[in-house]
């Protein structure tokens, strides 16, 4: 009995010290949880503070975007505008044209004949031209014919193939005068005859044919009105393609050469080179309002063969501008080639000579 007494007091006096740790504990939880409650409480200062930097960080995003969205809009604008003022280095001319004229007589006592004329024609001009660098490229096409009342023949009256081109290069932008290298083809569309002799061909397609490839000096303003092409060393090739004519030594080639019957015993060359100085002209100008003025000329002279014998050609139009499409046209044409035959109306060749042609007609013209 007294061991179960003392057994029980012991029980009990442990239970009462757990008791009092548990109540410690709590006591020490709550106290530590109203600390730290206390500590978070905030102050005037400290709310100050906090607006100041929530302040700061809203002022700076919102600048930053801005600016973000600023850059990107300038971007955007520069994009546009490189794109909208892309710059072009070419500059392109297209010109086709049809020229007429016609002659009528009603009971004209002093005679004629009526008459229809009519000239289409193409001009093409292309260029490029960018800080050193400028090429240029020129089309020329015109095919021209004539018919008189009372002839069964129409006759021709133009046959134009003209391919130009001249790659040049200059030392500094300031300079006019380049370095240039230049070729030149022309020749004709179809055959040619003398008045209305239909037996016996004069010309035809690459009879002849002139290639001019020579290396020298360019002069140009910045408009391109006026020209000057200055080559020391050019080679002109003539071809004459059409057999019967080299045979018969046509625009210098080598003629055929004949046994004492007249019989071929070697045929005549259709090639013809030469190797001389050429100078070539152009200028373009407005004389007054609606007319214009164009010039074209060269000179070309073989060092080896004839020097000093001048092939010659000189070209001037006159455009009268009516309105958007119609104008009047008054050109000229001077030629002299030193290796062309002329042949006589009786069929007889002699020397060359100074040839001409002039036109005057009214026609229509568009330009894009």
């Amino acid at each position: 009995m007294a061991y179960f007494l003392t057994h029980s007091y012991d029980k009990k006096k442990y239970m009462g010290r757990l008791l009092m740790i548990l109540i410690f504990c709590i006591y020490s939880n709550y106290s530590h949880a109203s600390v730290t409650h206390m500590d978070t409480i905030p102050t005037p200062e400290s709310i100050a503070k906090l607006k100041a930097k929530i302040n700061r960080v809203f002022h700076k995003t919102e600048s930053d975007t801005i600016s973000y969205k600023s850059a990107i809009k300038k971007d955007s604008i520069n994009t546009i505008l490189k794109e909208s003022v892309k710059p072009n280095y070419w500059t392109f001319t297209n010109k086709p044209g049809l020229l007429l004229t016609q002659t009528s007589f009603v009971n004209w006592t002093k005679g004629g004949n009526n008459s229809v004329a009519g000239i289409t024609s193409f001009k093409g001009d292309y260029d490029y031209k960018k800080g050193r660098l400028y090429w240029s490229n020129d089309v020329t096409l015109k095919y021209g014919l004539s018919k008189e009342n009372g002839n069964e023949h129409s006759r021709k009256t133009d046959d134009v193939i003209d391919l130009k081109s001249s790659f040049s290069y200059k030392s500094s932008i300031e300079s006019k005068w380049y370095y240039s290298g230049e070729f030149n083809l022309t020749t004709q569309f179809f055959r040619g005859y003398k008045g209305n002799d239909r037996e016996n061909v004069i010309s035809s397609f690459f009879a002849p044919a002139r290639m001019r490839v020579g290396v020298g000096g360019l002069y140009t303003d910045n408009d391109n009105l006026f020209k000057l092409h200055i080559s020391p060393l050019t080679n002109q090739v003539t071809f004459v393609l059409n057999q019967k004519l080299a045979d018969k030594g046509a625009f210098g080639v080598t003629p055929a050469v004949k046994d004492a019957d007249g019989n071929i015993i070697k045929k005549g060359e259709n090639i013809y080179s030469e190797l001389g100085a050429l100078v070539r002209l152009e200028y373009k100008t407005t004389i007054m309002e609606n007319m214009n003025f164009n010039l074209k000329s060269s000179f070309y002279s073989d060092y080896i063969d004839k020097f000093g014998n001048v092939d010659t050609e000189i070209e001037l139009n006159v455009d009268m501008k009516v309105n958007q499409y119609i104008q009047a046209k008054i050109g000229s044409h001077l030629l002299y080639d030193d290796d062309s035959k002329i042949i006589e109306s009786d069929g007889t060749q002699t020397g060359p000579k100074v040839q001409l042609k002039q036109i005057l007609g009214v026609g229509v013209t568009y330009v894009f």
